[in-house]
């Protein structure tokens, strides 16, 4: 019985709310508001971001969970990536899995910042996948804290990280991959 709670609690923190959309329209843009809604939160932290981003080729922002139980981690989201040049959007997915210690859920959101064409380009033909990751987080609306922050993953490629809510604290061989989603592009 304890097992299949886990398991449930495990499926339904990994569903985002706008999954459950009723179109791909409603979908679309309740990733569109959660892009607005992550800009807003990253230049009121970081004003600085604005001018980078209106600058750079392309940006992609994520909402993600994840949930750590002890040896083992996951998390699923949604995201969107943003062609500057063309003003065009690629409606994309995420999904992590892991290894190592770790006990805690968390609500995320990412941006990455393209800093050259060919990392962009690459970035929605063929993905991402990234490894590693350790963290402690311990947040609930504007109470606790997080330790979020910026990294250069790849060349010409920026990475901010800013946590909503939860309790985290993990050690991880984590793989995440980043894929276009094909029925939100229409494929």
């Amino acid at each position: 019985m304890k097992t299949l709670v886990i398991a449930l609690a495990f499926l339904a923190f990994l569903v985002p709310s706008f999954a459950q959309a009723a179109s791909v329209m409603e979908e679309q843009q309740a990733i569109q508001k959660m892009r607005d809604d992550t800009l807003s939160r990253l230049y009121a932290a970081k004003p600085e971001t604005r001018d980078e981003i209106s600058k750079a080729v392309g940006y992609a922002v994520f909402s993600s969970g994840s949930l750590a139980i002890i040896w083992v981690s996951g998390g699923y989201g949604h995201g969107i990536a943003h062609n500057n040049d063309a003003a065009a959007d690629t409606y994309m997915q995420v999904a992590n899995a892991g290894v190592g210690l770790g006990l805690g859920a968390k609500d995320f959101n990412t941006v990455f910042v393209f800093h050259d064409k060919k990392s962009f380009n690459d970035f929605i033909t063929t993905g991402l996948d990234l490894s590693g990751n350790a963290d402690v987080a311990a947040k609930e609306g504007a109470k606790g804290a997080a330790a979020s922050g910026t990294a250069d993953v790849l060349p010409g490629v920026r990475v901010y990280q800013l946590t909503k809510t939860g309790l985290m604290a993990q050690a991880m061989l984590q793989g995440t991959k980043y894929w276009q989603d094909d029925s939100l592009n229409g494929k």
